[in-house]
């Protein structure tokens, strides 16, 4: 073992802070030596959060990627053998031991002694359970202040979390992806697989590793992005021998914290181009965030930025060549493209006659499917995000939950569908892990077991979502004035579909190779999970005589049944598979024409 705490050392390499099951049903807690050295022996990182639990396996990831230049065919290697992690492999990590000291007057794990003796903030900004000046939910009533305190593994735990769930605000940044993103790891045996079925595929000689030094890197490779630095820190000691507000264990407390914005986001050389666009405007006069109409023609040339530079320089100098027939003063001959973006759109926006507005238009609409080719993946995204990250689920932009205003039915169906649909054809049993920050919001961390995305999970799965999304219109038709909006069967349907959505994913989950008669799994796999759906809505909002209620019920069970039969018939229905579940949406305000108050 290292230093005990009291001696203000915890070393991170020793220390036990890192909470994990082995596989013969043990809980412990190890250092960062012990989890890869027992890694073929432990089950999983046992973090009760799942935000801890994806922080801690990334930063896993990054140590062991950075110990062994080729990690992911050296571990594969051992896996064939049954063999665990040499201990020869964490040589760097003890030649570099220091660094992991949490605690301490030297140098301290992901701390930056500039900020030593400036004004504290509490602890409770390292975990989003705990209130923070701005936080609007969270999850632990407390004082926001230096009341209580943290034991060093939940700091350390905290400061992980950081590097992939950092929330951004006008002081601090994001990590290497935004604050709302979700991430998808295969589920190995042991921890051992685990870490080998989820590095990187490519593994560069990584000198940069954030725990040797507080510089950002210049160009930041796989181990610096997994081990991102967004926030300057510096944890101060200030309790003795009090209980952990995080997790109750007794002992000295780390009561307040410095905390500044630290390593920005990385941004695409689209995003930086569209920067320096607007930087021109801001030079010419324009601030974008004024809501005039020069200034919103000039924000949307900054977000159109990179599409105009590839695909539309020619028809914008042609524009303003017709916008202006008179001679112009010349041009700089050694103008940057961000340079002459921003002044040729300045000649149309001061012509401002119809011609020019026109031409704006049309320079900043949407790119047609002929310009879409031309662009890269990221020359049109909004967002920050490392693209090449292996975990992060992503759909053109980074996916998140839904808001917190949305209703019940919706966030049980699709995050997980989403996450199926973006797995990437990652072979095995897949967690998603949902976000916690969504739009200065916080929320507890959703973890979901998705089923093997094979053909018939994915079909089955675009099956559910659709018939899932007939069930209102359904109901309706049984009552005796169907064109009225019966809230009352909207939200037993929305109180009923989180139900439906669990049954739903584990019989996706025990799928066995077919017989042959898909088209009759198809429908008795729909039938078993919506029939009792039927049965129980009917029973909750059909008023009168028992006599009425089974008449009903037989009508909806032949709707049903006829509304599965048309789905599994429809000879598109594997096109669409995965796509978001189509739960009942929010009925509009009012009566349709022609229809009873």
């Amino acid at each position: 073992m290292g230093l005990p705490v009291t001696q203000w050392a915890y070393n991170l390499l020793e220390e036990k802070w890192i909470p994990v099951l082995y596989r013969d049903g043990k809980v412990d807690r190890v250092g960062i030596c012990k989890a890869l050295e027992d890694a073929r022996t432990i089950r999983q990182v046992a973090a009760s959060n799942p935000m801890d639990r994806v922080a801690i396996l990334r930063f896993l990831l990054a140590v062991l990627m950075w110990c062994k230049e080729d990690a992911k065919s050296s571990l594969a290697s051992l896996d064939e053998k049954s063999a665990g992690i040499p201990e020869n492999w964490l040589a760097k990590l003890k030649e570099n031991k220091a660094a992991f000291n949490l605690l301490g007057d030297g140098k301290r794990f992901y701390q930056d002694e500039s900020l030593k003796g400036k004004g504290p903030r509490p602890i409770g900004d390292l975990l989003v359970e705990f209130p923070g000046a701005d936080s609007v939910n969270h999850m632990r009533h407390v004082v926001h202040d230096s009341s209580y305190g943290f034991c060093p593994a939940c700091c350390a735990m905290g400061i992980l979390r950081l590097s992939v769930w950092a929330p951004a605000n006008r002081f601090y940044p994001a990590s290497v992806n935004p604050g709302s993103a979700a991430y998808a790891f295969i589920e190995g045996k042991n921890l051992f697989q685990t870490l080998c079925a989820n590095l990187p595929e490519t593994n560069p000689q990584a000198d940069q590793a954030p725990w040797l030094g507080n510089e950002q890197p210049n160009s930041p490779d796989a181990v610096a992005r997994l081990a991102w630095r967004p926030r300057k820190l510096w944890l101060n000691v200030g309790s003795e021998n009090d209980p952990c507000a995080n997790c109750g264990s007794f002992g000295e407390l780390i009561t307040s914290l410095c905390n500044e914005g630290g390593w920005p986001t990385p941004t695409t050389s689209s995003q930086e181009f569209a920067k320096a666009v607007e930087t021109e405007f801001k030079n010419l006069g324009y601030r974008t965030k004024d809501k005039d109409q020069a200034n919103k023609n000039a924000k949307k040339v900054v977000k159109m930025a990179s599409l105009i530079r590839k695909c539309r320089m020619d028809d914008l100098r042609k524009a303003c060549s017709q916008s202006n027939p008179q001679p112009q003063a010349a041009a700089p001959t050694t103008q940057t493209d961000e340079q002459e973006i921003a002044r040729l759109f300045h000649q149309l926006i001061l012509k401002n006659d119809k011609s020019a507005q026109e031409a704006i238009k049309a320079l900043t609409k949407k790119p047609n499917e002929e310009e879409q080719k031309a662009l890269g993946g990221g020359d049109m995204r909004a967002k920050k995000f490392w693209d090449a990250d292996p975990h992060l689920l992503r759909d053109g932009e980074a996916i998140s939950l839904p808001g917190l205003g949305a209703d019940v039915a919706m966030h049980s169906s699709q995050f997980w569908r989403d996450a199926l649909r973006l797995r990437r054809g990652q072979v095995g049993r897949v967690t998603a892990i949902g976000p916690v920050v969504n739009k200065f919001t916080f929320q507890d961390g959703v973890s979901i077991a998705l089923p093997d995305a094979s053909d018939d999970v994915k079909s089955r799965a675009n099956l559910s979502a659709d018939c899932g999304g007939e069930l209102r219109g359904l109901f309706k038709q049984v009552t005796q004035n169907p064109l009225r909006q019966h809230p009352e069967i909207d939200a037993s349907v929305k109180l009923l579909t989180p139900n439906a959505e669990a049954q739903i994913r584990d019989r996706l989950s025990r799928i066995n190779a077919s017989t042959g008669d898909n088209a009759s799994e198809d429908r008795a796999f729909l039938h078993e999970v919506y029939a009792p759906v039927v049965e129980q809505v009917i029973a909750s909002v059909t008023p009168g005589s028992p006599l009425r209620r089974h008449a009903t019920r037989n009508h909806a069970r032949a709707l049903l049944n006829e509304k599965i039969k048309e789905l599994v018939e429809k000879p598109d229905h594997l096109s669409n598979a995965g796509t978001p579940a189509a739960v009942p949406g929010k009925p509009k305000r009012g009566r349709k024409k022609g229809g009873s108050k």
